[in-house]
Protein backbone atom coordinates (compact mmCIF):
# COMPACT_ATOMS: atom_id res chain seq x y z
CA UNK A 1 0.00 0.00 0.00
CA UNK A 2 1.26 3.41 -0.73
CA UNK A 3 2.11 5.56 1.69
CA UNK A 4 -0.67 8.05 3.18
CA UNK A 5 -0.32 12.15 1.88
CA UNK A 6 0.80 12.78 5.44
CA UNK A 7 3.93 13.97 7.31
CA UNK A 8 5.20 11.68 9.91
CA UNK A 9 5.16 12.29 13.63
CA UNK A 10 8.08 13.28 15.48
CA UNK A 11 8.27 11.99 18.90
CA UNK A 12 7.51 13.61 21.79
CA UNK A 13 9.73 16.03 23.37
CA UNK A 14 11.29 18.11 26.56
CA UNK A 15 8.52 20.32 28.64
CA UNK A 16 10.86 23.25 29.38
CA UNK A 17 8.91 22.42 32.94
CA UNK A 18 9.63 19.28 33.37
CA UNK A 19 11.89 19.36 36.09
CA UNK A 20 9.66 21.26 38.36
CA UNK A 21 7.02 18.38 38.25
CA UNK A 22 5.16 17.10 41.67
CA UNK A 23 2.66 15.60 42.60
CA UNK A 24 -1.21 15.47 43.67
CA UNK A 25 -2.64 13.39 45.87
CA UNK A 26 -6.51 12.96 45.42
CA UNK A 27 -8.37 9.94 47.32
CA UNK A 28 -5.16 8.34 47.22
CA UNK A 29 -4.53 8.44 43.44
CA UNK A 30 -1.12 10.63 42.73
CA UNK A 31 -1.26 12.23 39.87
CA UNK A 32 1.79 13.98 38.16
CA UNK A 33 1.98 18.29 36.85
CA UNK A 34 4.16 20.40 36.05
CA UNK A 35 3.50 24.39 36.07
CA UNK A 36 5.68 27.27 34.50
CA UNK A 37 5.60 29.99 31.58
CA UNK A 38 4.46 33.60 32.09
CA UNK A 39 2.45 33.17 35.21
CA UNK A 40 1.58 37.26 36.28
CA UNK A 41 0.61 37.87 32.09
CA UNK A 42 -2.87 38.49 33.01
CA UNK A 43 -4.13 35.94 30.56
CA UNK A 44 -6.42 32.71 31.39
CA UNK A 45 -4.08 29.86 31.97
CA UNK A 46 -4.17 27.24 29.57
CA UNK A 47 -4.17 23.29 30.93
CA UNK A 48 -2.80 20.82 28.57
CA UNK A 49 -4.64 16.99 28.38
CA UNK A 50 -2.50 14.27 26.04
CA UNK A 51 -3.69 11.27 24.38
CA UNK A 52 -4.74 8.17 25.61
CA UNK A 53 -1.85 6.10 27.38
CA UNK A 54 0.70 8.71 27.01
CA UNK A 55 1.71 11.85 28.69
CA UNK A 56 2.46 15.39 28.57
CA UNK A 57 5.15 15.24 26.66
CA UNK A 58 3.70 14.99 23.70
CA UNK A 59 2.44 18.24 23.84
CA UNK A 60 5.29 19.77 24.55
CA UNK A 61 5.60 21.75 21.07
CA UNK A 62 2.50 23.58 22.01
CA UNK A 63 3.18 23.83 25.94
CA UNK A 64 6.39 25.74 25.71
CA UNK A 65 5.34 27.73 22.68
CA UNK A 66 2.46 29.07 24.76
CA UNK A 67 4.18 29.66 28.21
CA UNK A 68 6.28 32.39 26.53
CA UNK A 69 2.85 34.25 27.24
CA UNK A 70 0.90 32.77 29.61
CA UNK A 71 1.07 30.52 32.36
CA UNK A 72 0.65 26.23 31.43
CA UNK A 73 -0.09 23.46 33.16
CA UNK A 74 0.59 20.39 31.92
CA UNK A 75 -0.78 17.01 33.57
CA UNK A 76 -0.33 13.62 33.14
CA UNK A 77 -3.68 11.91 33.42
CA UNK A 78 -4.25 9.91 36.63
CA UNK A 79 -2.63 6.12 35.88
CA UNK A 80 -0.39 7.31 32.75
CA UNK A 81 2.65 8.61 32.11
CA UNK A 82 4.17 9.74 35.25
CA UNK A 83 1.48 9.32 37.41
CA UNK A 84 1.19 5.63 38.39
CA UNK A 85 -1.65 2.95 37.72
CA UNK A 86 -2.27 2.15 41.32
CA UNK A 87 -5.07 2.73 44.07
CA UNK A 88 -7.67 2.16 41.13
CA UNK A 89 -8.39 -0.45 38.52
CA UNK A 90 -11.02 1.43 35.72
CA UNK A 91 -10.34 3.99 33.60
CA UNK A 92 -13.51 6.89 32.65
CA UNK A 93 -13.53 10.37 31.04
CA UNK A 94 -15.71 11.08 34.15
CA UNK A 95 -12.55 10.37 36.46
CA UNK A 96 -10.09 12.28 34.04
CA UNK A 97 -12.18 15.76 34.16
CA UNK A 98 -12.71 15.23 37.74
CA UNK A 99 -8.74 14.69 38.44
CA UNK A 100 -8.42 17.25 36.18
CA UNK A 101 -10.52 20.05 38.16
CA UNK A 102 -9.18 18.89 41.26
CA UNK A 103 -5.56 19.92 40.10
CA UNK A 104 -7.55 23.68 39.27
CA UNK A 105 -9.00 23.77 42.43
CA UNK A 106 -5.10 22.66 44.04
CA UNK A 107 -3.71 25.30 41.64
CA UNK A 108 -6.34 28.01 43.34
CA UNK A 109 -7.06 28.96 39.59
CA UNK A 110 -10.85 30.33 39.04
CA UNK A 111 -11.18 29.68 35.22
CA UNK A 112 -9.22 27.91 32.81
CA UNK A 113 -8.52 26.82 28.93
CA UNK A 114 -7.86 23.47 27.99
CA UNK A 115 -5.96 22.36 24.85
CA UNK A 116 -6.72 18.64 24.66
CA UNK A 117 -5.73 15.97 22.32
CA UNK A 118 -7.45 12.98 21.49
CA UNK A 119 -8.09 11.82 25.23
CA UNK A 120 -7.22 14.73 26.07
CA UNK A 121 -9.48 16.83 23.99
CA UNK A 122 -12.58 14.23 25.03
CA UNK A 123 -11.66 15.25 28.35
CA UNK A 124 -11.52 18.84 27.93
CA UNK A 125 -15.24 18.46 26.10
CA UNK A 126 -16.15 17.04 29.60
CA UNK A 127 -14.82 19.56 31.40
CA UNK A 128 -16.81 22.10 29.49
CA UNK A 129 -20.23 20.14 29.90
CA UNK A 130 -19.72 19.65 33.52
CA UNK A 131 -17.90 22.55 35.01
CA UNK A 132 -19.25 25.20 32.60
CA UNK A 133 -18.75 27.95 35.29
CA UNK A 134 -14.74 26.94 35.00
CA UNK A 135 -13.84 26.42 31.40
CA UNK A 136 -12.78 29.81 29.82
CA UNK A 137 -12.71 27.56 25.80
CA UNK A 138 -11.46 24.42 24.70
CA UNK A 139 -9.07 23.66 21.93
CA UNK A 140 -10.43 19.41 20.86
CA UNK A 141 -7.83 18.02 18.67
CA UNK A 142 -8.82 14.08 17.81
CA UNK A 143 -11.73 13.80 19.80
CA UNK A 144 -15.02 11.43 19.36
CA UNK A 145 -18.22 11.45 20.99
CA UNK A 146 -18.93 7.95 20.37
CA UNK A 147 -16.88 4.93 21.28
CA UNK A 148 -18.23 3.11 18.08
CA UNK A 149 -17.82 5.48 16.12
CA UNK A 150 -20.87 5.01 14.66
CA UNK A 151 -21.85 6.56 11.18
CA UNK A 152 -24.89 9.31 11.07
CA UNK A 153 -24.40 9.54 7.13
CA UNK A 154 -24.30 6.88 4.06
CA UNK A 155 -23.59 9.47 1.53
CA UNK A 156 -20.20 10.65 2.29
CA UNK A 157 -17.32 9.80 0.29
CA UNK A 158 -15.48 10.79 2.92
CA UNK A 159 -17.26 9.45 5.31
CA UNK A 160 -17.57 5.96 4.01
CA UNK A 161 -14.38 5.58 2.64
CA UNK A 162 -12.45 2.58 3.90
CA UNK A 163 -11.03 4.03 7.16
CA UNK A 164 -13.63 6.61 7.69
CA UNK A 165 -11.28 9.32 6.62
CA UNK A 166 -9.45 11.04 3.75
CA UNK A 167 -7.12 7.94 3.54
CA UNK A 168 -5.74 9.01 0.03
CA UNK A 169 -2.49 7.71 -0.87
CA UNK A 170 -0.15 8.37 -4.04
CA UNK A 171 -1.14 4.93 -6.11
CA UNK A 172 -4.85 6.77 -5.90
CA UNK A 173 -3.81 10.46 -7.05
CA UNK A 174 -4.61 11.87 -3.44
CA UNK A 175 -8.00 10.96 -3.97
CA UNK A 176 -10.70 9.36 -1.59
CA UNK A 177 -13.63 7.20 -2.91
CA UNK A 178 -16.84 6.17 -1.17
CA UNK A 179 -16.03 2.41 -0.45
CA UNK A 180 -19.03 1.72 2.34
CA UNK A 181 -20.50 3.29 5.38
CA UNK A 182 -18.86 0.84 7.77
CA UNK A 183 -16.24 3.14 9.30
CA UNK A 184 -13.03 2.01 11.21
CA UNK A 185 -12.32 0.28 14.53
CA UNK A 186 -11.74 1.97 17.74
CA UNK A 187 -8.28 3.93 17.16
CA UNK A 188 -4.86 3.03 18.74
CA UNK A 189 -3.22 6.62 18.97
CA UNK A 190 0.10 5.32 21.06
CA UNK A 191 2.66 7.65 20.14
CA UNK A 192 6.29 6.98 21.20
CA UNK A 193 8.53 4.48 19.75
CA UNK A 194 9.70 1.31 22.18
CA UNK A 195 12.95 2.55 23.89
CA UNK A 196 12.48 6.15 23.31
CA UNK A 197 12.79 8.04 26.42
CA UNK A 198 8.65 9.44 26.82
CA UNK A 199 7.18 6.24 27.15
CA UNK A 200 5.13 4.58 29.92
CA UNK A 201 8.66 2.07 30.33
CA UNK A 202 10.72 4.98 30.60
CA UNK A 203 8.42 8.03 32.71
CA UNK A 204 5.65 5.17 35.02
CA UNK A 205 6.84 4.88 38.95
CA UNK A 206 5.56 1.75 37.73
CA UNK A 207 6.93 0.31 34.80
CA UNK A 208 5.98 -2.83 35.31
CA UNK A 209 2.33 -1.97 35.13
CA UNK A 210 2.08 -0.16 31.79
CA UNK A 211 0.74 -3.09 29.43
CA UNK A 212 -1.66 -3.46 32.41
CA UNK A 213 -2.64 0.39 32.36
CA UNK A 214 -2.69 0.15 28.28
CA UNK A 215 -5.43 -2.45 28.45
CA UNK A 216 -8.15 -1.10 31.15
CA UNK A 217 -6.96 2.10 28.33
CA UNK A 218 -8.24 -0.04 25.64
CA UNK A 219 -11.21 -1.37 27.57
CA UNK A 220 -13.04 1.77 28.64
CA UNK A 221 -12.17 3.11 24.65
CA UNK A 222 -15.05 -0.24 24.38
CA UNK A 223 -17.60 1.83 26.30
CA UNK A 224 -16.24 5.54 26.05
CA UNK A 225 -17.94 7.57 25.44
CA UNK A 226 -21.37 7.52 24.34
CA UNK A 227 -22.82 11.38 24.14
CA UNK A 228 -25.00 12.57 21.88
CA UNK A 229 -26.37 16.16 21.36
CA UNK A 230 -28.07 16.67 25.03
CA UNK A 231 -24.67 16.07 26.00
CA UNK A 232 -23.17 18.91 23.70
CA UNK A 233 -25.85 21.17 24.71
CA UNK A 234 -24.85 21.64 27.86
CA UNK A 235 -20.77 23.61 26.57
CA UNK A 236 -21.29 27.49 26.79
CA UNK A 237 -17.41 27.92 25.87
CA UNK A 238 -16.06 28.83 23.17
CA UNK A 239 -15.18 25.45 21.35
CA UNK A 240 -12.66 24.70 18.29
CA UNK A 241 -13.12 21.03 16.93
CA UNK A 242 -9.92 20.16 15.24
CA UNK A 243 -8.63 17.03 13.51
CA UNK A 244 -6.37 16.00 11.00
CA UNK A 245 -7.60 15.92 7.42
CA UNK A 246 -6.20 12.44 6.97
CA UNK A 247 -6.88 11.38 10.81
CA UNK A 248 -7.39 7.28 10.65
CA UNK A 249 -8.01 7.11 14.42
CA UNK A 250 -11.09 8.70 14.47
CA UNK A 251 -13.66 8.83 11.33
CA UNK A 252 -14.53 12.57 9.66
CA UNK A 253 -17.91 12.27 11.13
CA UNK A 254 -17.34 12.38 14.64
CA UNK A 255 -15.85 15.69 14.71
CA UNK A 256 -18.67 16.63 12.29
CA UNK A 257 -20.72 15.46 14.35
CA UNK A 258 -19.48 17.35 17.98
CA UNK A 259 -18.77 20.94 15.95
CA UNK A 260 -22.55 20.40 14.83
CA UNK A 261 -23.84 19.42 18.87
CA UNK A 262 -21.98 22.03 20.58
CA UNK A 263 -23.54 25.51 20.43
CA UNK A 264 -21.92 28.13 18.36
CA UNK A 265 -18.57 25.69 17.71
CA UNK A 266 -15.93 26.18 14.97
CA UNK A 267 -14.63 23.08 13.13
CA UNK A 268 -11.09 23.19 11.81
CA UNK A 269 -9.04 20.60 9.41
CA UNK A 270 -5.61 21.22 9.11
CA UNK A 271 -4.06 19.99 6.33
CA UNK A 272 -1.34 16.86 5.31
CA UNK A 273 -1.79 15.37 8.61
CA UNK A 274 -3.66 12.53 10.81
CA UNK A 275 -4.04 12.09 14.35
CA UNK A 276 -0.94 13.15 15.67
CA UNK A 277 -1.20 16.88 13.78
CA UNK A 278 0.44 18.18 16.98
CA UNK A 279 3.55 16.38 16.42
CA UNK A 280 3.69 16.35 12.65
CA UNK A 281 3.36 19.87 11.87
CA UNK A 282 3.58 21.63 15.18
CA UNK A 283 4.10 24.79 12.99
CA UNK A 284 0.35 25.07 11.76
CA UNK A 285 -0.81 23.56 15.26
CA UNK A 286 0.72 25.96 17.41
CA UNK A 287 -0.36 29.25 15.19
CA UNK A 288 -3.93 27.69 15.14
CA UNK A 289 -4.14 26.85 19.17
CA UNK A 290 -2.49 30.78 20.02
CA UNK A 291 -5.24 32.24 17.27
CA UNK A 292 -7.86 30.50 19.50
CA UNK A 293 -6.15 31.49 22.71
CA UNK A 294 -6.35 35.32 21.76
CA UNK A 295 -9.27 35.16 20.22
CA UNK A 296 -11.73 37.67 21.73
CA UNK A 297 -15.40 36.00 22.44
CA UNK A 298 -18.63 37.59 23.44
CA UNK A 299 -20.21 34.50 25.21
CA UNK A 300 -19.33 31.86 22.86
CA UNK A 301 -19.52 33.63 19.83
CA UNK A 302 -16.00 35.15 18.43
CA UNK A 303 -15.50 39.18 17.80
CA UNK A 304 -14.49 40.65 14.82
Amino acid sequence: MSELITRQAAQPGYLDGQDDGRYLNVSGVATWYTTYGCQDSGLTPVLFLHGGTGNGNQMFNQANAIAKSRMVIVQDTRGQGRSPYQGFTDFHYDDMARYAMALIDHLNISKVAVVGWSDGGITGLNLAMNYTDRIDRVFAHGPNPQYNTSQPGLKDPIINSKDGSLGSTKSENGTTFSVNGLGLGRRNNVVGSPGAPYTCDHLSPLPGKCAEMKKAVATMWNSEPAWGPEAFAKIKCPTWVVDGDHDRSVSRNQVDAIAAWTPYAAQVLLPHVGHAALLQDPKFFNFAVEYFLDQQYDGPLPVY
